[in-house]
């Protein structure tokens, strides 16, 4: 079965959990059978390369996915949080 990557919006409106779950299905499937469009999405989502490669360092294939769903998660909530704070200053 062919896994796709969540859209955009709904890393704001799945919860965690749910995203989590969507997410690492996605990357598990590209650890098997594309690697490279994994590299290239990490690349996208600016996750750091350096925290890619410690996630790669689990020996079980799903942790390796979870390890990067919640990589990938965490940055793109971080730019939410930089949008915020932009706006923010922006406005003032």
């Amino acid at each position: 079965m062919k896994r796709y990557e969540p859209l955009a919006r709904e890393y704001e409106t799945l919860s965690r959990s749910e995203l989590r779950e969507q997410l690492s299905a996605f990357i598990k499937d590209l650890l098997l059978h594309n690697p490279e469009k994994l590299a290239a999405m990490m690349y996208r989502h600016d996750v750091k390369e350096h925290l890619f490669q410690d996630a790669l360092l689990f020996e079980d294939i799903d942790e390796q996915a979870i390890a990067m769903a919640n990589l990938v998660i965490d940055r793109e909530l971080q730019k939410v949080e930089s949008r915020k704070a932009y706006k923010k200053t922006r406005l003032t």
